[in-house]
């Protein structure tokens, strides 16, 4: 509720001086600073907002100065949730005007006032201002709320939510793979949707920083293929989204656990790697050998099934040396009557995926086919295959 008595003094003295500019700022600093409670205060920040001046800065500066020093002695709870909305008006009045010499203040706001609306505020303002001094401490910020989910919910999302929008405002891309993590992290929807809305205005092409995530050592098998997933549904051309598909295969196979959780993980993983090197193509030579690992290595049958696609979709020689391979492979498994049901589902994928490339280095495997005792629905694929492969 506004004090009459202040609303009396400013009708009285705006009558008087007719004032504008930089005389109304000057009327209410005076009455600002002539009142002896925080309360009384935060009557004259709120009419100062309503008022919407401008030029106002330094008084905004001085005033929050003069609050950050007199909080730690403040023990009435009524005036310290008053002084608690002051530091809030004043850090989004000075984010406002942009006044960048209350970069320090603003700091010492988001450490010493516990409530997180208001470290939620101060942050902002950092970013609005771009107080870049402080842009590692905002940082720091938001990967501390992002590493777990704070024993009240609420507090850590309101502080990550100030973080993130700081981190828009400013526009650096040091600040796009924290807000990414937020984007995938512990929040409601509402922090993580803003995080996403966040994440364009920061950087517009997250290539390198999905490649980061997925060659780095430090980041999990899961955020690993978090990250892919990202830079597959990205605006980005297909060459940066292959570039990390290539990178994630090469991890999906590096790494290692013998938590089955987190092998499927990174099988899906692989999986989805080699269905946008199928999609995508790359003259990227080292994903050869990555795919034969998936064919003869893979975790189940569709990811050696995919990686038969993606060779085949490469079309070229070397694609198709590979896919001879395992077909003379499958060949000698029949010639010795050693197959198995998966050998009879992979040769009706290979045999089509030889004849795909139309390279006439899968002849020979191809013709051995017809010569052995194979299925004939099997041989006649062979001969089908034959027809695509040119001379």
């Amino acid at each position: 509720m506004k004090r009459p008595l202040i609303f009396l003094a400013l009708l009285i003295i705006t009558a008087i001086f007719c004032f504008a500019g930089p005389e109304e700022v000057d009327i209410y600093a005076y009455l600002y600073n002539s009142s002896l409670t925080n309360s009384a205060q935060l009557d004259i920040l709120q009419s100062m907002a309503e008022a919407k001046l401008t030029g106002a800065g330094e008084f905004y500066a001085k005033a929050l100065r003069r609050l950050v020093s007199e909080y730690k002695n403040i023990r009435n709870v009524t005036e310290k949730n008053a002084a608690d909305e002051q530091a809030m008006i004043l850090s989004a009045l000075l984010g406002a005007e942009k006044y960048t010499q209350a970069a320090p203040d603003l700091w010492l706001v988001v450490e010493a006032f516990s409530a997180p609306l208001v470290k939620a505020e101060a942050l902002m303002a950092l970013g609005k201002i771009r107080a870049t001094n402080y842009l590692p401490q905002v940082i720091r910020v938001l990967n501390s709320v992002n590493a777990a989910p704070t024993t009240d919910r609420l507090t850590g999302e309101r502080i990550a939510f100030g973080a993130i929008i700081s981190l828009e405002k400013f526009g650096d891309p040091s600040g796009y793979l924290p807000v990414f993590f937020a984007a995938t992290g512990w929040y409601s929807n509402r922090i993580k949707d803003q995080a996403l809305r966040s994440l364009p205005l920061i950087a517009k092409d997250p290539t390198p920083f999905m490649m980061e995530v997925v060659k780095g050592p430090g980041y999990s098998y899961p955020t690993k293929y978090t990250a892919l997933q990202t830079i597959e549904a990205a605006d980005v051309s297909p060459q940066n989204k292959v570039s990390v598909a290539v990178a994630a295969l090469a991890e999906g196979w590096r790494g290692s656990t013998s938590d089955v959780q987190l092998r499927t993980t990174l099988a899906s993983m692989r999986k989805l790697a080699i269905n946008m090197i199928n999609r995508y193509k790359t003259e990227d030579e080292s994903i050869y050998p990555l795919l034969e690992r998936s064919y003869t290595q893979g975790f189940d049958s569709d990811e050696k099934l995919r990686a038969i696609a993606a060779l085949a979709s490469q079309g070229t020689d070397e694609s198709a040396r590979r896919l001879s391979t395992f077909l003379m492979d499958l060949n000698a498994k029949r010639q010795s009557g050693n197959i198995r049901q998966e050998d009879e589902q992979m040769v009706r994928a290979v045999i089509p995926a030889l004849g795909q490339t139309g390279r006439p280095i899968g002849r020979p495997a191809l013709n051995a086919v017809i010569s052995l005792d194979w299925t004939p629905a099997v041989k006649t694929l062979a001969q089908n295959a034959i027809s695509q492969i040119g001379n």
